[in-house]
């Protein structure tokens, strides 16, 4: 098993750029994932100031590091609804990377769906939606909420990836982890992920992971705050046993 990512989720406004400009230049596969919503970053306030001094600093001085978004609360129940990015979002989702290959600064979007937005998922507008925007690439929870969600979208023959979500968001790793749940969708996994148990947890998952499955990543969020504030010291202590475990392999 090779991983894609080494995903630290949910810096915020409080955090300094240039740290996680750092973070993120300590390996090719670490990834920053931003929280995106209303309430926190709607346009004018602090998060969506910061978010777009993050991207301002990785176009001006050049940084190739693998930006994320995840989209929460109503801008993801109206993706669901009406297959279109909300115009709030829309200048994120359009900023490309001119000077490598004209790709897109924020490639990958994770929706993170509420009950509301599976209940009025629009799945022929999400399905042309992922089509026409391929460059970019939509993650989507798998969890009991979404379950059926994404078993429809496949056999819809939808473009996707799929996110593990073993806690629902409590912070706790399984005893044991699911294989991947379609042979050709790429998979992450996420749930109590930390500094101390991220050795722990690559074993177990790779036990269930065929091994020429080069599309797996980990996403770790609740684990690396301190305060509830995203620590650079313990997401570089994830990044860095993460590396190491991933050097025994080869």
């Amino acid at each position: 098993m090779r991983l894609r990512y080494i995903t630290c989720s949910d810096p915020r406004e409080f955090n300094d750029i240039h740290d996680i400009v750092k973070l993120a230049e300590m390996s090719p596969r670490v990834e920053i994932a931003v929280q995106l919503h209303p309430s926190k970053a709607f346009p004018g306030m602090p998060r969506n100031e910061w978010f777009h001094e993050l991207c301002r600093c990785c176009v001006k001085d050049a940084h190739d590091i693998n930006l994320a978004a995840h989209v929460n609360q109503e801008w993801c129940e109206e993706i669901c609804r009406t297959g279109e990015i909300p115009m709030e979002l829309r200048e994120f989702f359009g900023l490309y990377r001119k000077n490598l290959g004209f790709a897109p600064l924020v490639k990958r979007w994770q929706l993170n769906m509420s009950n509301a937005a599976v209940r009025d998922i629009n799945y022929d507008a999400v399905k042309k939606l992922f089509m026409h925007n391929d460059d970019h690439e939509f993650i989507i929870q798998y969890n009991d909420r979404t379950k059926n969600a994404t078993w429809v979208l496949h056999e819809m023959r939808a473009k996707f990836s799929l996110l593990y979500d073993a806690s629902g968001g409590r912070g706790l790793s399984p005893d044991t982890w699911n294989k991947p749940v379609f042979e050709n969708v790429p998979m992450g996994y996420s749930g109590g992920m930390s500094p101390d148990n991220v050795v722990k947890n690559l074993r177990k998952i790779s036990s269930v992971v065929p091994k020429n499955r080069e599309d797996i990543w980990i996403d770790a969020e609740g684990k690396l705050k301190t305060d509830n504030k995203f620590d650079i010291s313990l997401a570089r202590q994830y990044i860095t046993k993460a590396e190491r475990w991933l050097k025994r392999q080869r």
